[in-house]
């Protein structure tokens, strides 16, 4: 075992302690009738055992992705595709034999289509384009590629996420939107041949910013196929310039290996040739990154949600003690005068709920508001572009173009559509970071501010109806984790929606119990998934045959033909192209969906801590109608219980001591 697998073996045996102290604590919630609260840790229990490191790799096509993949790997475990056509992410998993799982994209309607085993050499048959000719209008009818292999970097629980080529606009939609909010680290493959970045590669790197992402890891490639030592120093200096700044982890997140070496020394035994390619350093700073890092802030996310169900079963076990010492009379009437405050309780509940949904609805017109404004900006802007671009590769009127005169057209219609559309993608990038977002910073820390107040009166006349019915003498309502108060907002959303903000892969430890942390995390990720599904309609592959399709440039250009003319037409066909689209509406969407998740999350939260009144309250009741006898016995396991809490206490304190020191 090498030191890097003892460094997520460490991280496993953390996580597994964990686990099993929270399966100590779902038994106590189960018998002290918690439902609500045994639900929610049950789901957080799945996750613990369940939740691995998942690791992004990026890059452009020709930059050796896959090759560098299968060295981590050390198999030939994806194919090395020669042209640049993939088409859909490859997951690769732990397996204990060989398969891979095709999965369909969603249907618009109808049941979606269950996943299917395909041969694991015939991958390339799925996740590949075949018409390299024509890749820019097709789509694949595929979502992902799982693919299970008996590898030992998997069985640590890392699981390696292959994207596609980063050249494509609806490509960096698919991976922004469907996991960037999801992983715990990127690699970023760049060519030491072609140290950019690029224009794509920038793009890729603001989306990671945008999302969070700070803790980048640059992996230049190719770096021995530089003959010279001098000219590798020359590289590296100018690689170290280049990216240092781009990643939290300074020069120590920039590597420079050679994939094929490295891959090649792995599968000929070859420890010289393993230690040249450089691949080595690239392990060890990831098994740190993510056993340590990483597995620390996944263990203590987890820890404080934990700490949160304990401090409640503290509460609710005198509660309990105080109801079945009470007379069956005296419970029932105080039950039912609790009757009224439980019902006012459910019109808080509608209130709160409804304030974001009114939310939702203004946010929504405001932000459509704010993106045509954006569009009709750009639509003035579209002349001046249109004017200083020189066509690249013009048609020739004394070449073979004038023997086909449409075809050479339509040329200078696709570039002049992909100058274009790079320029309105610049404006959205910008408006996205410089206007969206510090409007829906503002406008949801605003809505945060007033749900804290009506959570905390909501929360105030839920605990003063449980000691009202229990009759108990409790004069600190609040629950309190390690001394911190618990916001009343995350009170809530550390029940059902908390799984829903445990997805965000790249927040840190700390903010766990504040909002305004929170929405650090979710307000770039709103704003970027926004952005990027609007800009996926103006694809300029979706965009070149509506434009040259239409018939006033092909009447225009069957008159005229030639350059300047066809590009001044192309600008205005793009123009009535943004202002007929419909991206204000998909930017508002998204946005409203986005806030939908929170309205969801807050009224189920809600909910389920009302029904935890009545449930406590009806198994009180029902253990009193079993007679004398079975109250007391349930009296001593109160007693058993609250000394098992203790121990659970203390076994978690000495653990996430340890977890410290990781």
């Amino acid at each position: 075992m090498n030191s890097n697998d003892r460094q997520y073996q460490l991280f496993q045996q953390k996580r597994n302690a964990l686990a099993v102290l929270v399966k100590q604590q779902i038994d106590v919630l189960h018998s002290l009738n918690m439902t609500e609260t045994e639900a929610n840790i049950c789901k957080l229990e799945e996750r613990i055992l369940t939740d691995g490191f998942k690791v992004l790799v990026v890059g452009e096509f020709k930059r050796g992705k896959s090759t560098f993949i299968n060295a981590l790997l050390r198999q030939e475990v994806l194919p090395a595709y020669s042209t640049p056509t993939t088409a859909i992410i490859n997951e690769v998993k732990w397996g204990d034999k060989q398969k891979a799982m095709l999965y369909h994209k969603k249907p618009a309607s109808g049941s979606p289509r269950p996943p299917q085993e395909i041969p694991v050499d015939k991958i390339e048959e799925y996740v590949v384009i075949k018409d390299s000719g024509k890749k820019e209008g097709q789509e694949s009818p595929y979502e992902k590629v799982e693919l299970f292999w008996p590898l030992e970097l998997c069985r640590n629980g890392v699981e390696i996420i292959d994207s596609p080529g980063l050249n494509e606009n609806e490509v960096r939609q698919q991976v922004t939107v469907d996991y960037l909010s999801r992983v715990d680290a990127v690699l970023f493959v760049l060519s030491c041949e072609q140290l950019g970045p690029s224009i794509s590669e920038q793009k890729m790197i603001e989306l990671l910013s945008n999302c969070g992402h700070e803790d980048i890891f640059f992996i230049c490639n190719r770096f021995n196929d530089i003959r010279r030592k001098e000219e590798q120093e020359r590289v590296r200096q100018h690689g170290l310039s280049q990216f240092s700044n781009l990643t939290k982890q300074g020069t120590k997140g920039i590597f420079f290996i050679t994939a094929v070496d490295a891959l090649e020394g792995y599968l000929e035994n070859d420890v010289n040739r393993i230690k040249a390619s450089g691949i080595e350093l690239v392990e060890q700073a990831l098994a740190t990154f993510l056993a340590k890092e990483r597995g620390r802030v996944k263990i203590v996310r987890s820890e404080k949600i934990f700490r949160m169900s304990v401090e409640e079963s503290r509460k609710i076990i005198p509660q309990r003690e105080s109801m079945l010492r009470t007379d069956l009379q005296t419970l029932e009437k105080r039950y039912a005068d609790a009757q009224e405050s439980l019902r006012s309780l459910e019109k808080e509940r509608e209130s709160i709920v409804r304030r974001i949904s009114n939310f939702r609805e203004d946010i929504k017109e405001l932000v459509r508001g704010k993106a045509r404004e954006l569009l009709n900006k750009v639509n003035e802007k579209l002349d001046d572009w249109v004017s200083e671009y020189t066509i690249q590769e013009s048609v020739k009127l004394f070449s073979k173009d004038i023997f086909n005169m449409e075809a050479a057209a339509k040329r200078v219609v696709e570039e002049v559509t992909q100058y274009l559309s790079s320029k309105v993608e610049k404006e959205f990038t910008q408006w996205q970071r410089h206007e969206l977002q510090p409007f829906l910073g503002s406008r949801l820390d605003d809505l945060f501010r007033e749900l804290e107040d009506k959570a905390g009166n909501f929360f105030s006349d839920l605990d003063r109806v449980r000691v009202e019915v229990s009759g108990t003498k409790i004069s600190k309502l609040d629950v309190e984790v390690e001394d911190t108060k618990i916001s009343p907002i995350n009170r809530i959303l550390s029940g059902i929606a908390g799984f829903v903000f445990m997805d965000y892969g790249s927040a840190a430890i700390g903010g766990l119990f504040g909002y305004k942390e929170m929405l650090k995390s979710l307000i770039p990720q709103i704003a970027t998934v926004a952005v990027t599904i609007a800009f996926a309609g103006l694809n300029p592959w979706v965009l070149i045959p509506a434009i040259f399709g239409s018939s006033t440039l092909q009447a225009f250009i069957k008159v005229n033909g030639i350059n300047d003319k066809v590009k001044q037409q192309v600008g205005k066909e793009y123009g009535s192209t943004l202002q007929a689209s419909n991206q204000p509406n998909e930017v508002a969407n998204a946005v409203a969906a986005k806030i939908k998740e929170i309205e969801d999350g807050v009224d189920g939260g809600l909910g389920s801590e009302i029904q935890s009144v009545r449930t406590q309250v009806n198994s009180i009741l029902a253990e009193k109608q079993k007679g004398q006898v079975n109250v007391d016995q349930k009296i001593q396991e109160l007693k058993l219980l609250s000394e098992q809490l203790n121990a659970i206490d203390g076994e978690l304190n000495e653990l996430m001591r340890q977890v410290a020191q990781m």
